[in-house]
């Protein structure tokens, strides 16, 4: 049935990733390897991983580049199956393992497929197993049919989502061309198709969400992939400007318009003359600056103060709000009509807590920009301090995230007492519990399974359980969850825990999750 399950992810998933995730599911009941992985090929030349099992969470969205790997280098040009023999090539997923903080023993089993659309490399299918005959079991013909699936899985998405997989590793670009933040989540993916449908054209685009979301990066992304991508994209924070100089600021003015103006200056949307002008916080703008742009929208014009005629300007127009613009309009704050003329077609940026299957790669983006800075080989996560991230609340969304892990990595590297440079730096779940708060000044993360209560109020009357009768309880629920999640495979269930497969059989079998073996007849 392992076969036929794989072969029905394709009708049956609703979305490509749970397709690819299916077949891996399928393929691992089939063999005895302990990770597998789909990566997808990029633009770019580079392979990001798009489906997994048996990685660490982080390792989702991670992109390499197969010139420097070889094993992914020799399998991109292979015809078919290839095994990896030669102990001194470097596993790329060294380290990566789920439950393994060291390197992967060079005498193991690995194997990759090329994956491959219309003649086209579309991306590769890999196995590794600690064990050095655990892939012994799995034919090439068999590796092929399901890599054959997991091509056809590619194509569920019309190939939208290949190009995605090369954000994380161009993390130190904030407007990469192909995705606008790494991610997989089906939110950021509508927003990936809705920035390659706008990207070319010239109308208005108003980005929406809440503080934080990444509202100007979909703004870069929008004139990094359009025709102005060679012409000036001009930033404009518009609750930044003093009210009384928004028209001057925007539109320019001439020498002596008003009291200080000692000489002419152009505006920002001169500058910006045949680019893209991105003003955030549009709903800051007061009403008679609010005409002014109504008029370069329409018309192409702008009066610059102080000045008798207009002056022609050719500018796409990128703006951003978190506030409701239609709220605004109905209380007179902003111009019916200059929301209409924006309103062509919002791109709505979703909250972290909306898309929490992104914040991996996103904790691994910035792990890499703060390595970089600290000069750290690299920044790791252990699992219980990913599954944190993973589940905080994020008020601040995806700013407050990078804020975390950035005064975590310092705060690791502060109680090591000893630099960053050449080191890998480790984040564990304590390093994101401000409990120092106040001698720091940091503001307080509330992590899962933390409880914050008003100064001087009683904590919550709770029962007291003996503590044999909670760990047992604890251990019991989280067998089940893992053997849940693994489709009773005890190998796999082990690895979700951190275990073995012998211990993770044994307590299966004592807590009744699965029977136990029958007698051997003599």
């Amino acid at each position: 049935m392992t076969l036929l399950d794989a072969v029905l992810s394709l009708s049956e998933a609703p979305a490509r990733d749970e397709a690819l995730q299916r077949i891996l599911r399928a393929l691992a009941r089939a063999t005895a390897a302990d990770a597998l992985s789909v990566l997808t090929a990029a633009e770019d030349g580079s392979v990001g991983v798009a489906a997994q099992i048996g990685l660490s969470p982080a390792a989702l969205g991670l992109s390499f580049l197969p010139a420097e790997h070889p094993r992914l280098r020799r399998a991109s040009l292979a015809a078919g199956p290839i095994r990896f023999l030669d102990p001194s090539e470097p596993d790329p997923y060294s380290r990566w393992l789920l439950g393994n903080t060291g390197e992967i023993h060079p005498i193991h089993a690995c194997m990759a497929v090329p994956l491959r659309v219309q003649g086209r490399l579309a991306g590769l299918l890999t196995l590794d197993a600690c064990d050095p005959q655990g892939l012994r079991g799995l034919g090439d013909e068999d590796a092929r049919v399901f890599a054959g699936l997991c091509a056809g899985a590619l194509r569920l998405d019309g190939g939208a989502g290949l190009a995605l997989a090369a954000g994380a590793r161009r993390a130190a670009d904030p407007a990469p061309g192909g995705g606008a933040q790494p991610g997989r989540s089906a939110v950021m993916r509508r927003v990936e198709r809705e920035i390659a449908v706008l990207a070319p054209l010239s109308v208005p685009v108003l980005v929406t969400g809440e503080t934080g979301v990444g509202k100007e990066l979909v703004a870069r992304a929008l004139h990094e992939r359009s025709p102005r991508a060679g012409r000036a994209l001009v930033i404009v924070n518009c609750a930044a400007i003093p009210a009384q100089l928004v028209e001057s600021e925007l539109f320019g003015h001439r020498k002596g318009a008003f009291t200080g103006a000692t000489a002419a200056r152009a505006g920002r949307f001169e500058a910006a003359h045949g680019g893209t002008i991105f003003l955030d916080e549009i709903g800051e703008l007061p009403l008679a600056a609010q005409a002014q742009l109504l008029r370069a929208l329409q018309e192409g014009e702008i009066q610059p103060v102080g000045e008798d005629r207009a002056r022609r300007v050719e500018v796409r127009v990128v703006a951003a709000t978190n506030r409701d613009l239609r709220r605004e309009v109905a209380e007179g704050r902003f111009r019916a009509d200059l929301f209409h003329r924006l309103w062509v077609y919002p791109i709505c940026v979703p909250p972290l807590r909306e898309r929490r299957e992104d914040i991996p790669a996103l904790c691994e983006r910035f792990a890499a920009e703060i390595a970089a800075e600290l000069g750290a080989a690299r920044v790791d996560f252990t699992e219980p301090a990913l599954r944190a991230l993973t589940q905080a609340a994020w008020p601040g969304n995806v700013r407050e995230l990078k804020n975390a892990v950035e005064r975590a990595a310092l705060r690791r590297t502060v109680a090591e007492g000893a630099g960053a440079a050449g080191r890998a730096l480790v984040l564990r779940r304590e390093d994101f519990d401000a409990g120092d708060a106040d001698a720091h000044g940091a503001p307080r993360i509330e992590l899962p399974e933390e409880r914050l209560w008003l100064a001087g109020a009683p904590p919550p009357e709770a029962p007291v359980e003996p503590l044999v009768e909670a760990l047992e309880r604890a251990r019991r629920e989280a067998f089940a969850r893992a053997f849940r999640a693994a489709d009773g495979n005890a190998a796999m269930a082990g690895r979700l825990l951190g275990v073995s497969r012998s211990f993770a059989y044994k307590e299966a079998v004592r807590i009744g999750l699965i029977p136990p073996p029958e007698p051997r007849r003599r």
